[in-house]
Order: structure tokens, then sequence, then C-alpha cells
């Protein structure tokens, strides 16, 4: 199976889904992380996203949009075109469309637009801590049980000192324990939760 991820910045993927990755790449199935844009630090954030890439056994694209021209628009879709033509994913992750950073709600919006015609499932992740309040609720419909890959999850996140040194070790305890929650409520110890835009059945 082929897995396609698309983060706007360096380690929205980790926070989002890094454990649900780590299952993949466990099981032997390709998956690529895409990261659409570097804001600040561009040198030292690449390749913390690098490393984070390596431990959960997945390929990074860093697509490089200039911060100021991440908006959805029709060139915007042509280059998520380029990504999806270049993989042909069997599935594909991103951003909840609920999400309140601007960033992140475009690379959504192009990927919603890239995949229209695409035979492909189309999963969203919940939005990134630390993050904003939106007016929407995240709608939990599809769990994965990422117990044996929490560790991974944690470590890759902690290759991305700029944000650590920003936010504080409380983040990585928010992250675990948004983990433990969505666990609780499927019975594991821990579990990462999405939206679905397309299912489509392999049996």
């Amino acid at each position: 199976m082929k897995v396609l991820a698309f983060g706007a910045h360096p380690d929205d993927l980790e926070i989002g889904m890094g454990g649900t990755i780590g299952r993949y790449t466990a099981k032997g199935h390709e998956v690529l992380m895409v990261v659409a844009t570097v804001p600040n630090q561009k040198a030292e954030r690449i390749g913390e996203a690098e490393k984070a890439a390596a431990l959960l056994g997945a390929e990074l694209v860093v697509m490089d949009v200039v911060p100021d021209q991440l908006v959805f628009s029709r060139q915007l879709v042509r280059r998520f075109d380029q990504v999806f033509g270049g993989f042909a994913p069997d599935v594909v992750y991103t951003h909840s469309n609920n999400d309140s950073h601007q960033d992140h709600a475009a690379v959504t919006n192009a990927v919603i637009a890239t995949t229209r015609k695409n035979d492909c499932s189309v999963y969203m992740y919940e939005q990134t801590i630390p993050g904003g309040i939106a007016p929407n609720p995240f709608r939990a419909q599809y769990y994965v049980d990422i117990s044996d890959t929490i560790g991974s999850k944690l470590d890759a996140i902690m290759t991305h000192h700029t944000q650590l040194d920003t936010y504080g070790p409380w983040w990585l305890e928010g992250v675990k324990g948004r983990a433990m929650y969505h666990g609780f409520k499927i019975n594991v110890k821990y579990a990462e939760v999405f939206e679905v835009i397309k299912h489509i059945a392999t049996w």
C-alpha cells in the first residue's frame, strides 16, 4: 500500500498522525510525508523533519512553497497534482478542514481538490497541538491503535528541537495525553483519530 500524508509545516504530521505513520511502515507499507512550507529557520527545521521521517521509516518531500503563497489556488492544486501523479497513493491523509490555522486549511483544500477524481481513500487528522480554537468540532470517526508506536511518535516529535524550545515539555504531555484519551475510548492505551472524507473498501 502507498500512503501519502500532507502537513503544512515540519512537525504537523508527527503530532497529528506520527503513530499511524509508524504503524504503516512497520507493516511494510510505503509512506511519503509531504511538508508544504517551512515558515522559519528553514535549514534547521528541514533537518529536523528529515530525522523525524527516518525515525518513522517514511520518505520525506519538502515542497518549499513560499509561506505567503500558501493559499488555496489553482497554482497550489497544480503543485499537489504533481506530487500525486508521481506517487499514485492508495491512501491520503491531511489536516482537518476545520483547522483554524490558515496554512493547514489551504493544504487541505488543495488535497480535497486534487483527490476529487482519484481512487484513493482520504482522511483528516486532528488539529495540531498547540492550536487555536476552531468553531466546528473535530468528528472522530476512524480510530487507529498506536499503542505499539507511541514511542516512535514521541521520538519523532522530539527531533523538532526548534519547536521544543518554543513550546516546552508540556507540548509533549499534551500530545501524549490526547493519544491516551482517544485510546481509552476504544479500550487500548493510545490511539489517533481521523475524520473520513472518502473511504474506499479494499475487499
